[in-house]
């Protein structure tokens, strides 16, 4: 390259680089800019140096009056280009500020986070390495999990091929994931429901009016509505949508069946009974949960009660007083009164075996588990073959 074609080229990548810093980079230099747009200034300077006049027998520094004006003019198109493509990578590294405004690609999840990233799935090249994010509540499913985290809006990860892991915005006081992890439900801040994910045969198409808990079961669901009245919509095949009357305070949706905690203590419930899931005991109830083909509570005076399948010890829960239960696919958890969660029935992929510490509520799903700790956190253990017990 000859000196004057070097000069001008130098001195248009100084004024390319010059524009770097406007956009977000610490230190503009000519390393900064693109390869592209060095190459487009070599042709340039090409240009320009056959138009400049015969150098003078004795040596000046060039001069940005020495450069054409045509040249100047292109020179001056190509670093508004370069300040282009340096404004695009830095709103690519660095995300908005926002209050949890969810997103989703193609193989993993990422929220803005005033002016962070929160994500989490497929991290084979660590795109999804998470934050740790504070949670009230959480629900898991089949192949997903969501939660409504401290900022009242709702965060999944997980398997999202129905977008069941893809929630809308805004504020919510509840969210429930399916049994068959193929849609979610939830109520909003306004007690409205709000359904997202695979919608076969209506679950996820939920009625209007305040809620004020909902449940989603395979493929259809139930809930709670401001009157106390329990309304479910979705597949009835089994009567599994078809609720009892009365006051209820909570309602649980399963596989393909139902069952509710009355407002005066009493089980009802309805839907499949083969494996006699809707025998429900008699006494009295604090809660209830509906899995695949069994059914756990907790009753008055504390203690676990289950019914239905047998199979794996699933309906064989350990002594001892609990605030919460939670019946999975083969597995089920409980919130004991001390704060600790213990698990039963199948232990396979560590779905039975949960970590140590203090608990505020907790979730069995296909064949994991997880729960809020009372630090806010999540933490999830059994199988994570989609990124479900991977929790952000």
């Amino acid at each position: 390259m000859a000196k004057g074609q070097m000069a001008i080229l130098g001195l248009a990548l100084l004024l390319v680089a010059a524009a770097l810093p406007m956009t977000g980079c610490t230190n503009g230099s000519a390393d900064d800019v693109p390869a592209t747009v060095v190459a487009e200034l070599t042709r340039i300077a090409g240009e320009a140096t056959q138009a400049a006049p015969t150098a003078s027998p004795t040596p000046r520094p060039l001069a940005p009056a020495d450069v054409p004006a045509t040249v100047t003019a292109a020179l001056t198109q190509v670093a508004g280009e370069a300040t282009r493509v340096a404004e695009e990578a830095t709103q690519a590294a660095l995300p908005p500020t926002s209050t949890l405004a969810p997103g989703v690609t193609r193989d993993f999840n990422c929220v803005a986070k005033n002016g962070g990233m929160v994500c989490w799935g497929w991290s084979v090249d660590g795109q999804a390495t998470p934050l740790t994010e504070s949670f009230q509540q959480v629900s898991a499913g089949a192949w997903h999990t969501c939660g409504v985290n401290a900022h009242d809006s709702v965060t999944c990860w997980g398997r999202y091929v129905d977008g069941q892991a893809r929630p809308p915005g805004g504020s919510f006081r509840q969210v429930s994931v399916s049994v068959s992890g193929r849609h979610t439900c939830g109520v909003k801040a306004d007690g409205r429901v709000a359904c997202w994910g695979n919608n076969d045969y209506g679950q996820a198409t939920p009625p209007a009016g305040s809620f004020q808990q909902v449940s989603a079961g395979s493929s259809h669901t139930c809930g709670v509505k401001a009157d106390g009245s329990v309304a479910c919509w979705g597949n009835n095949g089994e009567g599994q949508s078809t609720p009892r009357a009365g006051s209820f305070q909570q309602v649980s949706a399963g596989m393909i069946h139902t069952c509710g905690v009355k407002t005066d203590g009493r089980v009802a419930c309805w839907g499949d009974n083969a494996d006699g899931q809707t025998t429900r005991p008699a006494g009295s109830f604090r809660q209830v949960s509906a899995g695949v083909d069994y059914t756990c509570g907790v009753k008055a005076d504390g203690n676990v009660a289950c019914w239905g399948s047998k199979h794996g010890g699933k309906t064989r829960p350990p002594a001892g007083s609990f605030r919460q239960v939670s019946a999975g696919n083969g597995h089920a958890c409980g919130l004991k009164t001390d704060a600790s969660v213990v698990c039963w029935g199948s232990t396979a992929d560590g779905r039975s075996k949960p970590p140590a510490g203090g608990f505020q509520q907790v979730s069995a799903g296909g064949a994991h588990a997880c729960g809020v700790k009372t630090d806010g956190s999540v933490a999830c253990w059994g199988n994570n073959d989609v990124g479900q017990a991977a929790p952000p």
